[in-house]
């Protein structure tokens, strides 16, 4: 809603919040990736300003387990994420208020805090019983919570990276991120 008001707005950010519980989280972990998934993230990953590289699709959890752990993550992928969060923030703070978008997002914050759940299942139906990375998993999918209530605040739309991003994990994805020279989709 680029032309909304800050009530509508508000209104919106609520409603989303109040929404997360119905999304298919962690569900299609370790299903092929499919040309839309991969097409979302490439155009995320473009659209923090960051090079083409390959989608690949991880199989497992103790795959992604193993890839979560390793210390080739790339830091330009994390600080141009987290830019484009606070881009957001700065834009939705001055649109609406800092006090009423952070009223806002601890709404949004409060929904995700749910997600441990559905990572644990989710892994316990693949034979995996890791609460700490399904914490890692559900801490991952929060953010990316967090970051399409900026969206909504700021009226960004549905093509911001950060809104592609969100729709990988509520589709039932986990945005790993990207590890070396690819990024990896689970």
């Amino acid at each position: 809603m680029p032309d909304a008001t800050p009530d509508q707005r508000l209104r919106q950010i609520r409603t989303f919040a109040s929404e997360l519980g119905r999304a298919a989280w962690f569900t299609a972990c370790g299903e092929p990736l499919s040309t839309p998934e991969s097409s979302d993230a490439q155009r995320y990953l473009s659209g923090l300003g960051l090079p083409v590289r390959p989608i690949v699709g991880v199989a497992t959890w103790p795959e992604a387990a193993a890839l979560a752990k390793r210390p080739d993550w790339q830091p330009a992928w994390w600080r141009a994420d987290e830019a484009s969060a606070r881009a957001l923030h700065e834009s939705a703070a001055a649109l609406l208020g800092e006090p009423e978008l952070l009223m806002a997002l601890t709404a949004v914050t409060l929904a995700a805090a749910n997600l441990h759940g559905p990572a644990a299942l989710a892994a316990a139906r693949a034979g995996v019983a890791d609460p700490a990375l399904s914490r890692v998993a559900a801490g991952a999918a929060a953010l990316a919570c967090h970051q399409m209530g900026l969206v909504h605040a700021a009226g960004a739309g549905e093509t911001h990276p950060l809104a592609l991003k969100y729709r990988l994990f509520a589709g039932g994805r986990w945005l790993l991120g990207v590890i070396g020279r690819h990024c990896y989709l689970f």
